[in-house]
């Protein structure tokens, strides 16, 4: 995959900011701005565990200082916001958030000169589709392929404006994903402000179609009007086990998050559904297992290992789990100091210890531990493991297919994931609001190294076996083709 150097991101995160138009939001000093710039170096550079996993020191250095030499004039808090949101993507790693502030956010959606592109879209793979026309141009461009806007294709784009925020490690799968939806329209606004107008060409019309760009009150508007919207709730059970056919047994796991899974689901527990599930499991004689993790983007730590629990031997799963530090100060000598803190007393002092640099790291016997698991189930299982996995797969998620994927134990279906394959930096996340552009940075401070055998590039995500992208029509009606792919395979094994 072709990694995009610091030098471009330089280029990159300050073409043309001085003559885009971001809309009337009142001017802040320099001197403050260059003051929070200041701040985020800091926090970044001494309470981010992992900020220099994927890039250099020396690189990121380089970055703030270009920056701050960029900032030579007062910017509004949307033109400070494309400086430094590159700045928090060399972290490389996707719990690394940047937030703009809330009343920002929401003058941003009551302006009526502040317009975007209205269109939600979804990235198939690399290919752009529209999937809802909220425009005033009546032309029916659903599920149509966008090949280029304003003259520029959706990969250009997307090399573009996804230097704007963080996905781990070069995992570029994740960049194209996470402009689903309106956050294509979100986006491409923070990079090339407001445009009056969109020269859209579709792959199935000849010429293109110019779009107007609308306000947030009128593209709901338009939403409501030129879309069928079901409001009726739909209800999803986010673990789901069903016996497909006498040697097929599927299990949907949406989430690792505890606190969702008591909320949501009906077994209330992960340990529950599990027990439950595996208990028929054995009982129906099942030779194949698939497990979709398609749609998990993590939650509690543990789940994932109590998830692996039922297919593989305990083992070291972490190499460490590193804090760079217990506690920081960030100060720039003029605003008020920033303290930034992880664990309390009896996590610091019992279950990590302090090392010679000065990091904590934790110990192995106790607390969560180092340890896949902490005590083998009942009915464990050794036949055939098929995993499904997506771009949304991710930090725990991710975690499983590792584990799964390190050690050999299943098939793997879908999309690489979201998540790095030789772990991640998350965990007691500290939010850094910087005292005058009021920007907030969420900072995770757990670096969570896995013990995984060299079976991928540094960098990348879990790949599968067997690669499998939807087409429109197949997203449009939901279709789980993970599955499908994965059941054609089992019946050819047969």
């Amino acid at each position: 995959m072709k990694k995009i150097s610091i030098l471009t991101i330089l280029i990159l995160l300050t073409q043309n900011i001085y003559s885009q138009n971001f809309g009337e939001f009142p001017k802040i000093e320099k001197e403050k701005l260059q003051r929070d710039l200041d701040l985020l170096h800091q926090g970044l550079d001494k309470f981010h565990s992992g900020m220099y996993w994927y890039t250099p020191k020396d690189s990121v250095d380089i970055a703030f200082q270009d920056a701050k030499n960029q900032i030579n004039t007062d910017l509004n808090v949307f033109e400070f916001h494309k400086i430094i949101a590159p700045l928090v993507a060399l972290s490389r790693e996707d719990h690394t958030d940047i937030f703009l502030p809330k009343e920002v956010k929401e003058q941003t959606n009551k302006n009526e000169n502040i317009r975007f592109l209205p269109l939600t879209v979804v990235f198939l793979g690399e290919k752009l589709y529209c999937v809802k026309n909220a425009s005033n141009n009546s032309a029916k461009i659903e599920n149509l392929e966008i090949e280029k806007i304003n003259g520029e294709t959706p990969k250009e784009i997307v090399t573009k404006i996804g230097i704007l925020f963080a996905s781990d490690g070069y995992i570029k799968s994740v960049k194209y994903s996470d402009l689903g939806g309106f956050n294509f329209s979100k986006n491409y606004f923070y990079y090339y402000g407001i445009i009056e107008k969109y020269e859209v060409k579709f792959k199935e019309i000849t010429e293109p179609i110019t779009i107007n760009s609308l306000s947030i009150s009128q593209i709901n508007e338009n939403l409501k009007k030129n879309n069928n919207i079901d409001k009726e709730k739909t209800e999803n059970e986010p673990l789901q086990f069903k016996i497909i056919n006498a040697k097929t047994a599927y299990l949907d796991i949406q989430t690792f998050s505890n606190d969702i899974i008591k909320r949501e689901s009906k077994y209330k527990t992960l340990k529950k559904f599990l027990k439950q599930s595996f208990s028929e499991i054995k009982e129906h004689n099942i030779k194949n297992v698939i497990i979709d993790v398609s749609k998990n983007g993590g939650g509690t730590e543990g789940n994932e290992g109590l998830l692996y629990s039922y297919f593989g031997d305990n083992y070291q799963k972490y190499s460490k789990v590193r804090v760079k530090t217990q506690k920081v100060i960030l100060n720039n000598g003029i605003d008020k100091p920033i303290k930034l803190k992880v664990f309390g007393f009896l996590e610091r002092i019992f279950v990590n210890k302090k090392m010679k640099d000065g990091s904590l790291e934790r110990k192995n016997n106790l607390g969560l531990g180092l340890m896949a698991y902490k005590k083998a189930p009942k009915d464990t299982f050794k036949g055939n493991v098929y995993v499904l996995i997506s771009p949304i797969t991710y930090s725990g998620g991710s975690e499983f297919s590792n584990m799964m994927y390190s050690q050999g134990l299943a098939t793997f279906i879908g999309q690489e994931t979201g998540g790095g394959y030789y772990g991640n930096t998350s965990g007691y996340s500290q939010d850094l609001t910087l005292p005058n552009s009021k920007i907030t940075i969420e900072i995770p401070a757990l670096q969570f190294v896995m013990n995984v055998e060299p079976k991928l590039p540094f960098g990348s995500g879990v790949k599968p076996n067997y690669e499998v992208i939807p087409t429109i029509n197949q997203y449009i009606n939901n279709e789980n083709i993970y599955l499908e792919y994965a059941l054609k395979l089992i019946s050819e094994k047969q």
